[in-house]
């Protein structure tokens, strides 16, 4: 069977319309319309649930009868915000600080307008775990209002399925506790089989553990049952770039950018996955040709353009864009990421001096909030990336050794690969320990990671210092350093 529906609303007031089909025979089993004031919206999902089950001759559980009637806040305003909070959650590229702290604010609006909201509160602790698990606020100030937050949130309403999911989330993202989260979501599954939520979860679990098979397995089937969903399908899409299966990453990317309202981002972000999977600017050529003068010369357009020029190794192309727009600030990425970036390129323009004088402050800012922040591995790497392009040799190797210590491989085989053994690889690179980061390189090419092989290697500009070495041409010929990994 399929349910179709459609909801209308016009100021307080909404309409729910729903028909359910017969998927084989297209046959009409039952049709209705709700008119109801916005406080009522739970009766209505109550009598669809009643309705549904009637029309299918399905008994409903006392379990799930209890679940049917339960509402989770009477306040309006309240569910709005949650709402909100939710959908941006959702649907915001992983990492980006500015959509977050929107998403939190919304959430605490939810629980300030009813302290009660068990499932705001859950996603609150959620916000919360995020901010220090991408690493944008690490402080125990952070994780202790988290705590804080899904305390409550258990404290209210233990076994709703809403909390279980978000228990086993906060484990995941506030402590990097997977047994708890997996036995959270084995909770979930018992009591919502057919949740993608239950096989999306799972997949990122697997997916830190090293089991990407099963991993990918759970990943697509999340985005089969809800194929609307873009935060299952960029997690899909990080697996695929991950394992090299280039052909369904781009069909995936080519989905997810026809679900999304930023179509400039996700159209310049296949472009460049083009490019990954190809060695061909092609693609990218044809997206720059594309684009109105107004789109380009916008802030995000140039913010686009750099990214990508500093990418595909463009990089004078590059330097021009930064004198024009320095920072960009629509996205939320830390102004200390984008002067570290931009670094990068003018050192690998042999341009040292400028590379220094981007970096400004900078490194002065981080070394306090590693004081502030220990446990932010994030910054650790950025500053040890800092201090080598400043020639502070032993500093760089000694922040990016403590960084890669913390979150090692076999404890995180995305971040320990990525994150971890990327930041070692590029360090050594900067300060001319060509063994150290041709092993580095070696084996980030063997196993699952967002390098995505050796085309993305080819025009890095942290490796630059790499290329006269005949060991990094054999990196790049060797077929198994660039052929599928599941």
């Amino acid at each position: 069977y399929v349910l179709e529906g459609s909801v209308r609303r016009a100021g307080n007031v909404v309409r729910v319309t729903g028909q359910l089909i017969r998927a084989g025979t297209d046959e009409h089993i039952w049709a209705q319309a709700y008119d109801r004031e916005l406080k009522d919206i739970f009766a209505i999902q109550a009598a669809l649930a009643q309705e549904i089950a009637s029309a299918l001759s399905v008994a409903i559980t006392p379990q799930a009868q209890k679940f049917i009637e339960r509402r989770p806040t009477g306040n309006p305003v309240a569910y709005d915000a949650f709402l909100k909070g939710r959908e941006l959650r959702n649907t915001a590229i992983p990492g980006q600080p500015a959509p977050l702290r929107q998403a939190q604010a919304d959430f605490q609006t939810a629980v300030d307008q009813d302290p009660k909201f068990a499932a705001a509160w859950g996603e609150l602790a959620v916000a919360h775990a995020l901010h220090a698990f991408w690493e944008i606020d690490n402080s125990s100030a952070r994780l202790a209002r988290g705590d804080a937050a899904i305390a409550r949130a258990v404290q209210l309403a233990p076994d709703a399925p809403d909390v279980i999911a978000q228990i086993g989330t906060y484990a995941y993202y506030a402590h990097r506790d997977y047994a708890r989260a997996a036995e959270q979501y084995e909770k979930l599954a018992r009591l919502k089989p057919k949740d993608p939520t239950v096989f999306n979860s799972l997949a990122l679990i697997q997916r830190r553990q090293g089991r990407w098979a099963e991993s990918l397995g759970n990943s697509r089937k999340a985005a089969e049952l809800d194929p609307g969903n873009t935060g299952y399908s960029r997690s899909l899409l990080v697996t695929l770039m991950s394992v090299r299966r280039r052909t369904e990453m781009l069909a995936e990317q080519t989905r997810l950018g026809t679900l999304v309202k930023d179509k400039l981002t996700e159209e310049a972000f296949l472009a460049g996955l083009q490019f990954l999977a190809t060695g061909s600017r092609a693609a990218y050529d044809a997206w720059l040709a594309s684009l109105t003068r107004e789109q380009a010369d916008s802030a995000l357009g140039i913010s686009l353009r750099k990214t990508w020029a500093s990418r595909l190794g463009d990089f004078a192309e590059f330097i021009r864009l930064d004198q024009l727009q320095p920072f960009f600030d629509g996205d939320g990425v830390e102004h200390h990421v984008q002067a570290m970036n931009a670094a990068g390129v003018y050192a690998a323009q042999g341009d040292v001096a400028g590379a220094r004088q981007r970096l400004a402050n900078f490194p002065a800012e981080l070394h306090a909030r590693i004081e502030r922040e220990p446990a932010n591995n994030r910054l650790r790497f950025d500053l040890a990336l800092m201090e080598a392009m400043l020639g502070h040799k032993a500093e760089a190797v000694r922040l990016v050794r403590e960084g890669a210590e913390m979150l090692p491989e076999s404890r995180d085989a995305l971040d320990g690969v990525n994150f971890s053994a990327a930041a070692l690889a590029r360090v050594y690179a900067l300060t001319d320990d060509k063994d150290a980061a041709f092993a580095e390189l070696a084996h980030i090419l063997r196993v699952p990671s967002l390098f995505g092989g050796v085309n993305g290697l080819r025009v890095d500009k942290w490796f630059i210092s790499l290329r006269s070495d005949p060991r990094f041409e054999a990196l790049l010929a060797d077929p198994k350093n660039n052929a599928p990994l599941l």
